[in-house]
């Protein structure tokens, strides 16, 4: 159990340092080079915070998931996975509407920063599937 604690911590740090670097990255990049004169350096904000929250709120459900069935673990990937894709369109489709200027800007990142946590998560998950199948066979 210390262990699946300890790896959700991680995975929580991990996580948010990954985010707010991405955002650091692409707002100071975006507004050092000028690439667009109406950056939504707000909208880009919430949209990360949204996205740390609910990467948060997926692994304590994974936690749970591994604490009581093992089992359905795969489901819940797929299902985490299309739930994550719908979160995020309806937050770009939301945050366009509320923000004119600057959409295709915060679309592109916000695309960056998505990608980047399914492949951080991608590559978690795999490393602990691997620790658990380890376990399992011990």
């Amino acid at each position: 159990m210390e262990k699946i604690t300890r790896a959700r911590n991680k995975y929580i740090f991990g996580m948010i340092l990954m985010i707010v670097a991405g955002y650091a990255l692409l707002t100071c990049g975006s507004l050092l080079f000028k690439l667009t004169p109406n950056f939504p350096v707000i909208a880009l904000a919430v949209a990360a915070v949204l996205l740390i929250l609910y990467n948060i709120c997926a692994i304590l459900v994974y936690i749970r998931m591994v604490r009581t069935a093992e089992k359905g673990l795969v489901p819940f990937y797929l299902a985490n996975k299309v739930v994550r894709m719908v979160f995020a369109l309806a937050l770009i489709v939301g945050i366009v509407f509320l923000t004119k200027a600057g959409t295709i800007s915060f679309v592109i990142c916000f695309f960056v920063l998505y990608l980047a946590t399914i492949i951080y998560e991608s590559v978690f998950f795999v490393h602990i599937e691997k620790k658990l199948n380890e376990l399992s066979k011990k």
